[in-house]
């Protein structure tokens, strides 16, 4: 199954466990995934607390270690009784209730990597905590400048998204590690914004991928200048806003915290205040100033990587896409060809 096939299933077994009865206090209410391992069927389990929890089957007699992984997740070792008899589990638990939507995201990663290679299923989950670590590390983390003003932009187009389809957050997929910001598979979008108040109209791009276009597909370039400005917009403020226009704020929340922002983030008087000012899409077509690996086969070193350039839109001979035109085409993001 997908992430977010496995993000289903887990949101379903948790809902119906919240209403079976519990017995005393450290009884955990069970069930068995479609997720089974080497060494057994992981399974969803809550508590009396109405916390969630992922049992990860364990064999042998070594114990783990148990203790907080992070500011909000802890791991330990369980015994419970099944219809075999007794069984022995790493219990994975997300301690805070408003972070129970981050947490699927990382129990579903689990479940993707489990059925990948169960074989050692401790471990593998170990792998997937661990790459998640810096999200339940206490406080939210400290953005830069061009770090809020990266997330800015890339909200900006999530917005116009969601105005055609409230679904859409499911085509934001920069946080998700892609190479494309935004993409259903076939139409991807790429965001490049900037605070800076030069007249040139420049972008950084990293790698060789970032602006291949989709195979019999589509690749727009959305370039985006902001200024700060006392009535321009937060980043809280567009969250909320795309939280609101959003059919499936679990996705939204999972997607945000791989990025570090946390539910929880407010706004202060320092708050970076943007707005937009400039705005221009481009389609990613063969005439595009870019650099791909098909255009230098032969050329480059096999040890070459992390190569990052930067594009100059003055070098650009197609015209911008109008207005219109980029409505029509964000429309049908995610619509059958």
């Amino acid at each position: 199954m997908s992430r977010s096939d496995l993000e289903v299933v887990l949101n379903e077994h948790w809902s119906e466990l919240d209403s079976a009865p519990v017995g005393h206090e450290a009884a955990l209410r069970v069930s068995a995934l479609p997720v089974v391992t080497e060494q057994g069927v992981v399974s969803a389990a809550t508590d009396r607390g109405g916390l969630r929890h992922l049992l990860i089957p364990l064999v042998g007699r070594r114990g783990i270690p148990t203790g907080r992984i992070g500011g909000a997740l802890r791991i330990s070792e369980r015994a419970l009784q099944g219809e075999d008899g007794y069984g022995r589990f790493a219990d994975v638990v997300c301690t805070r209730r408003d972070l129970s939507d981050v947490f699927t995201g990382l129990c579903a990663d689990v479940l993707v990597a489990l059925e990948a290679d169960g074989r050692r299923p401790y471990r593998t989950t170990l792998a997937v905590v661990n790459r998640w670590k810096q999200l339940f590390s206490g406080g939210p983390r400290a953005f830069t400048n061009a770090e809020e003003v990266g997330l800015a932009g890339e909200l900006h187009v999530l917005i116009r998204l969601l105005r055609h389809d409230p679904g859409a957050v499911h085509y934001w997929s920069g946080p998700e590690g892609a190479r494309h910001d935004f993409t259903d598979g076939v139409q991807a979008i790429e965001v490049k914004s900037t605070l800076s108040a030069s007249e040139r109209r420049t972008f950084e791009v990293h790698g060789f991928d970032q602006l291949e276009v989709p195979k019999d597909g589509r690749l727009l370039l959305n370039w985006q200048r902001f200024e700060r400005t006392p009535e321009g917009r937060t980043v809280r403020e567009l969250v909320v806003e795309a939280a609101q226009l959003c059919d499936d704020e679990v996705q939204l929340w999972a997607r945000l915290a791989r990025l570090g922002y946390q539910r929880d983030m407010a706004d202060d008087e320092s708050a970076l205040r943007l707005s937009l000012v400039e705005a221009r899409w481009y389609e990613v077509d063969g005439g595009f100033p870019r650099l791909t690996g098909a255009s230098l086969v032969g050329a480059m070193p096999d040890a070459v990587y992390d190569v990052r350039y930067v594009v100059d839109l003055a070098g650009v001979r197609s015209a911008a896409l109008a207005p219109r035109t980029v409505d029509a085409l964000l429309a049908e993001v995610g619509s059958p060809s």
